[in-house]
Order: structure tokens, then C-alpha cells, then sequence
């Protein structure tokens, strides 16, 4: 009796696209579910624990994000700095910065100004849960109106160019006066350093 051939085995792949495919690029998560990590490592950290930590400290705030296409994502990477400054000796003396990365679905470079616009947004959310904890511990160490530690909060840096023949400097007007309105002062590049220089190392 001849044995019948088997059929042969068909090795299927299956491929699972990553999980930020199917988010929103333009949405942007609740901050309570954002994970913090420090600057130089994966270390998880609690932001209200850093803020109180350093609520005597210059705070910055800044948002960059980076397209990589072949991966088809695009990668948000927003920094809070707890700048160690001397004001009576006008001098800083180094920084602690924390970080949180997101990634989501390739944002095309024709929609420059909607991923500025985002980049925006996120810092204005980070200035939000920021402002909320330092006016708790104001409070809760009965500091003066006039030495609340809200006034530690210096600025959001956002990288577009002052200059209009860069195609950044297009959107400067719209993106400061964002930020404005929600009482934030903003900085712009050459002194974005932020967004431009500390969040872009990690996009």
C-alpha cells in the first residue's frame, strides 16, 4: 500500500501592525495616563513627585516630534526641565529634566502646522498639571501671594523659527498666541532650546 503524500506545511507570517497605528496622531491622551521617565534612562517617575521635589526650581517646558517613514510613525518627545537657577546670583547651576515619548501614525509634511500645533498643545497640558501642583504647595506652605511657586513656571518653548522664509516661521504667530491665551510665555527659537535641543534628542 503506497503512503499518500502529505500535503506540505505552509508557514504563514503573521504580521501585527504596533499598537500606535491605530491611535489618533492628532489626539492627545490624558496626562494623568502620560509615563514619565527620566531624561537618561527607562526610570518611571511620578511628574507630581518631581514637581514637588523641585518646586523651588525654574520650570520649562518643551515638545518636539519627529516623522520617520519608513516605520510610518511619528514620534512626540515632551520634556519638563527643573531648572536650578541662583536669582540673586544670576546664575544656574545644571538641570533635571524628565520625558515622556508617545508614537503615533505618520503625520504628513505637508501638515506642518497641525503637528506644531500638537507639539503646542501637549506642552499647554504639561503647564496645566504643572500650575495645579504648584498652587497646591503654595498653599499648603502658606507662601505668599507675591513668592507663589507658580512663578517658577518661565516658559514653553516651541520650535518654530523667527524667521518667515522658514516654513516654521509661518505658523510663530499662531502658535505664540495659543500659548499666550492660556497665560504661558513663549519662546521661540534661538531660544528654544527646550524643544529644539533637549526634547529633539529623544524623538
Amino acid at each position: 500500500m503506497k503512503k499518500g503524500k502529505g500535503k506540505k506545511r505552509e508557514n504563514k507570517i503573521i504580521v501585527v501592525a504596533p499598537s500606535y497605528m491605530s491611535k489618533d496622531p492628532y489626539q492627545i491622551d490624558p496626562i494623568a495616563d502620560w509615563t514619565w521617565r527620566k531624561y537618561e534612562s527607562s526610570h518611571v517617575v511620578s511628574i507630581e513627585e518631581f514637581i514637588t521635589t523641585y518646586k523651588k526650581r525654574h520650570f520649562f517646558v518643551g515638545t518636539d516630534s519627529q516623522n520617520y517613514p519608513k516605520s510610518k510613525k511619528c514620534v512626540f518627545t515632551s520634556v519638563l526641565i527643573a531648572y536650578d537657577y541662583d536669582e540673586e546670583a544670576q546664575q544656574g547651576h545644571g538641570a533635571t529634566v524628565i520625558r515622556y515619548v508617545d508614537k503615533r501614525p505618520l503625520i504628513p509634511v505637508s501638515a506642518l502646522s497641525s503637528r506644531l500645533t500638537v507639539e503646542a498643545q501637549r506642552s499647554i497640558e504639561i503647564c496645566k498639571l504643572l500650575e495645579d501642583k504648584l498652587l497646591e504647595l503654595s498653599v499648603e506652605d502658606g507662601v505668599s501671594s507675591d513668592k507663589m511657586y507658580t512663578r517658577n513656571i518661565k516658559g514653553v518653548t516651541i520650535d518654530v523659527n523667527d524667521d518667515i522664509k522658514y516654513k516654521s516661521g509661518r505658523y510663530k504667530d499662531m502658535l505664540v498666541g495659543l500659548i499666550l491665551g492660556h497665560g504661558y510665555n513663549a519662546m521661540c527659537k534661538p531660544d528654544a532650546w527646550a524643544s529644539s535641543s533637549v526634547a529633539d534628542r529623544k524623538c
